[in-house]
């Protein structure tokens, strides 16, 4: 609790039981945070409510992925359906709980393998550490209950992928964004670590460009 009151701006990169709690008490103090476990964000509304009430920040940076600026429009005139398809390596998801719950042998699989399918609620439980971009996704468009969520792994993938098919009164949109690891971090997209890097730079200087 000191460290918070003495911040100005506190990053957030936990990515535990106890994140959402965190990010709370963050707000509560009445400092702006920037969050990256994006995905235990979902169904926290008295988060975002407790922000505006307090008139601090809660920064969501893109991620790994392109096209939130035009999600984030799209959803003022509507979106009908939209997607996330996301591409792993299997070391990259060794140890998930999810796959070892269905007895998914992650090193035995030698071809493009759908390993799940279904809403972003389930996608961010099963994958807490793999799949924040679809929380992001959803948090930008308001888009919980529609967006679908797949995930494929083959050991013939050399990168992390990100799919976005989004349809609405706007038109089309297609993204992919082919993501290199972290130097750093090899569990992490680097595409991850710039974004978080930018969207605190902007915080700082004020300037905001794109939607």
């Amino acid at each position: 609790d000191k460290l918070i009151k003495n911040a100005d701006l506190v990053i957030e990169a936990v990515n535990s039981p106890n994140t959402k709690e965190i990010i709370k008490s963050i707000v509560s103090s009445k400092k702006s945070v920037l969050a990256m476990s994006v995905g235990k964000l979902l169904n926290a509304k008295n988060i975002f409510d407790i922000a505006n009430k307090n008139n601090c920040t809660v920064l969501i940076p893109s991620g790994a992925i392109a096209g939130v600026d035009a999600i984030k429009a799209a959803k003022l005139a509507g979106i009908k359906s939209i997607s996330i398809t996301s591409r792993k390596p299997p070391r990259g998801l060794v140890g998930n709980p999810y796959c070892l719950k269905k007895g998914i042998d992650l090193l035995k699989i030698s071809r493009e393998t759908l390993i799940f399918s279904g809403k972003v609620s389930e996608a961010v439980t099963a994958f807490p550490q793999n799949i924040n971009v679809a929380a992001t996704i959803a948090l930008a468009g308001d888009v919980e209950k529609i967006l679908r969520v797949r995930i494929i792994t083959s050991p013939k993938f050399k990168t992390n992928s990100h799919e976005i098919e989004m349809i609405g009164n706007f038109g089309k949109m297609i993204t992919r964004t082919e993501n290199l690891p972290c130097p750093d971090n090899p569990k992490t997209s680097y595409l991850a670590v710039l974004s978080g890097l930018q969207t605190l730079k902007q915080y700082c200087k004020g300037i905001f460009i794109g939607t």
